[in-house]
């Protein structure tokens, strides 16, 4: 029997990751007959109300446990299967025993990050390592998946009673054309960075790479995202080194934004997708990411964009400098970008991979619940 399918996401900020969730509930919505999508807003973005899933926005513990047990509870005898996140997969088991639970993790983790997860006795929102999650719980979960080989590679290592995990890379909707975009005509190299301003991303890097006199007076560098702990910080470093930098805050329109652009550069180790690589490649704008985490994955070096040694700082100004001194390969590796990701990156081939995976769990029934 086909399953109700049911999605769970707190959201803290906006970010690739809200996107993503709400693209795979559409998506989802045009292969299964009862996809419901529990939205819990604790910041950040609203949920899609065109969304032709079924939406469920709470704002506090009451009203997701309320919200997700209703979801739970489909109108006939379908067999339940959530797919839910490392943030709520503990609380989503609990809630509702008899479905088949699905978490997603998003990160490259390792044995010392703390993770931000939801306490499922009490609901609020605390932070534990990835062996401090109660595995009491969720050893009952049948499969993980990581967004990417290199999230799926350390969950392996680090999570100690996760029985499978499997890969499924994101989807994510680019235009069917390549939009119409107006490039400032400085002359100089324009750099787009999309990040929210928090230390993990290490902005700093790319700060201090644009700053090197080789290249300040030739390049620029704009960093879209949301303002985070680390914006000051930031702002004061790029005054500091006389950086050509700018701090243009959070970008709806983010693929229309970029295609005035020359390229993306990004500069996270411990990215577990990397959304805005695909946004740049619908924008056929090439990416320039480090040789850690996911980004290599996204990117293949010298025809759909650059990777460089994130532990070099000179690396990274050398990379930038080859893409300086020549605009056409950055043309011809922007066009490969956007061709990759319209042939692998598609919300399409991201749901079906889920709808497999989830069809072959083989869920118990609502009737045979205890």
């Amino acid at each position: 029997m086909v399953p109700h399918v049911v999605l769970t996401w707190v959201t803290t900020a906006r970010g690739g990751a809200e996107n993503s969730v709400i693209e795979l509930a559409d998506n989802l919505s045009r292969l299964v007959p009862s996809v419901e999508l529990v939205w819990w807003r604790r910041g950040g973005p609203a949920a899609a109300r065109y969304s032709p899933a079924r939406v469920h926005e709470v704002s506090d513990w009451g009203g997701y446990q309320q919200a997700y047990v209703r979801a739970c509870v489909p109108a006939d005898d379908r067999p339940v299967v959530v797919i839910s996140n490392h943030r709520t997969a503990a609380a989503d088991v609990a809630l509702a025993p008899h479905a088949r639970v699905i978490p997603v993790i998003r990160h490259v983790v390792n044995a010392d990050q703390v993770l931000r997860v939801i306490e499922p006795a009490t609901g609020s929102m605390v932070e534990r390592t990835v062996g401090d999650l109660p595995w009491d719980l969720l050893s009952s979960v049948p499969v993980w998946v990581g967004i990417s080989h290199a999230s799926s590679a350390a969950f392996r290592v680090h999570a100690p009673r996760a029985r499978y995990v499997s890969t499924i890379h994101n989807g994510v909707a680019i235009p069917a054309t390549v939009p119409d975009g107006n490039r400032p005509a400085t002359g100089r190299l324009l750099i787009a960075s999309v990040a929210r301003t928090v230390p993990w991303k290490r902005t700093d890097h790319l700060v201090r790479a644009v700053a090197d006199p080789r290249l300040s007076t030739a390049v620029r560098l704009d960093v879209f995202g949301d303002a985070g702990s680390h914006q000051a910080e930031l702002e004061t470093l790029a005054r500091e080194l006389a950086a050509p930098v700018r701090f243009v805050g959070y970008a709806d329109d983010l693929p229309q934004r970029l295609t005035g652009y020359d390229l993306l550069a990004t500069a996270a180790v411990q990215e577990g997708f990397g959304r805005a690589v695909i946004d740049a490649a619908g924008a056929a704008i090439p990416a320039l990411v480090p040789q850690a985490g996911a980004s290599p994955e996204l990117v293949l070096d010298g025809l759909t964009g650059m990777v460089y040694d994130p532990d070099d700082p000179w690396d990274l100004v050398a990379a930038l400098t080859d893409a300086l001194l020549d605009r056409e390969a950055l043309t011809r590796m922007g066009r490969a970008a956007r061709a990759l990701a319209e042939a692998w990156y598609t919300p399409g081939r991201c749901a079906a991979q889920y709808l497999t995976l989830v069809m072959g769990q083989a869920p118990r029934s609502l009737a045979g619940a205890p």
